[in-house]
């Protein structure tokens, strides 16, 4: 028992000594760390962790929305600058070019469409004694011998009034018009300068006699 008590005398000497010389208090193993936690105090923190992850969310997405926003704005900016741009340089390029090939005046369109209008027939493309045509070789052929008598036919109404009436100006121009088809039927059947001589009569006898021209 003696002893006992001298051990722990001892264990208290040590301990008081070690307080004494170095001011470390005795704590227990395991500490709290200064806040104690109850029920109500954990719910509490949980919640408001809750509601600062919510509010962390809606901040984000909010400001993922405006950048969306101001992104779309942009593109549109971009395009509008873009269209804008283009309109832009189309005008000045059509500015450009009427100004280059400026649009002719109502004059010059009559001279341009009497110059380009199909020549009367050249002395020589009648028989004088008959009066009929000196068909080409092509329009001789028998494929063209109904036409031939129906323009023939006519042609004498032409010199003696000086103009067809409708009806036979479009008798007229229906023959001359078949012939023509007929003659295309076979372009590359004969000689392009025999075809060429052929059609080019059919247009200059038909603008002489009704002023129309072929299709």
């Amino acid at each position: 028992m003696r002893r006992l008590l001298l051990i722990a005398g001892c264990l208290w000497a040590t301990s008081s000594l070690h307080a004494q010389d170095y001011g470390v208090p005795v704590m227990p193993l395991y500490g709290d760390y200064g806040h104690a936690s109850t029920a109500a105090e954990g719910a509490l923190d949980g919640m408001a962790n809750v509601v600062s992850a919510q509010g962390s969310y809606n901040l984000q997405t909010s400001e993922a929305a405006i950048n969306m926003t101001q992104a779309q704005s942009q593109e549109i900016a971009n395009r509008q600058q873009y269209a804008n741009t283009y309109f832009q340089m189309r005008s000045q390029r059509d500015a450009y070019e009427a100004k280059k090939h400026p649009r002719p005046t109502e004059e010059q369109l009559v001279q341009l469409a009497h110059s380009e209008a199909p020549k009367g027939l050249p002395d020589g493309s009648f028989n004088k004694e008959s009066g009929k045509p000196n068909w080409p070789t092509l329009l001789q052929y028998p494929d063209f011998a109904e036409q031939r008598k129906v323009v023939e036919t006519l042609l004498p109404k032409k010199s003696a009034n000086g103009m067809l009436g409708a009806q036979d100006a479009q008798q007229f121009t229906q023959a001359v018009e078949q012939m023509a088809v007929t003659l295309k039927r076979g372009i590359t059947k004969v000689p392009p300068q025999q075809y060429m001589t052929a059609y080019n009569y059919l247009k200059q006898l038909l603008y002489s006699t009704c002023q129309t021209q072929l299709p």
